[in-house]
């Protein structure tokens, strides 16, 4: 597979989002939960400022949207697949941790 430079350039972008544990804890409370600020703090026991920046840089990526209803902003996950790459490197890890061979 050919990929062009701006292509590497976004996909190490993403990368870069998602090397912080923090985006990587809400984005996966937010696979099966639409949730306001309040709620994904309550989930991943995180200050209410560390939340919203957070967010704000998924949103900004496009790994979360937001929908606006009377006070409140509700996040959910706007591409499932970033979930996908998420398991994908948590099961490379695991194979890394354990020493085992990465190939069945």
């Amino acid at each position: 597979m050919e990929v062009s430079g701006p292509l590497l350039t976004e996909a190490a972008k993403i990368y870069k989002v998602l090397s912080n544990v923090n985006r990587i804890k809400i984005l996966i409370f937010l696979e099966h939960h639409e949730a306001d600020v309040t709620q994904i703090i309550e989930h991943v026991h995180l200050a209410q400022p560390l939340v919203s920046h957070q967010l704000a840089i998924l949103f900004q990526y496009q790994l979360v949207s937001k929908t606006k209803r009377g006070k409140h902003v509700y996040y959910c996950l706007d591409d499932p697949h970033i979930l996908e790459m998420v398991d994908a490197m948590i099961g490379h890890v695991a194979h890394e941790i354990k020493h085992e061979p990465h190939h069945d």
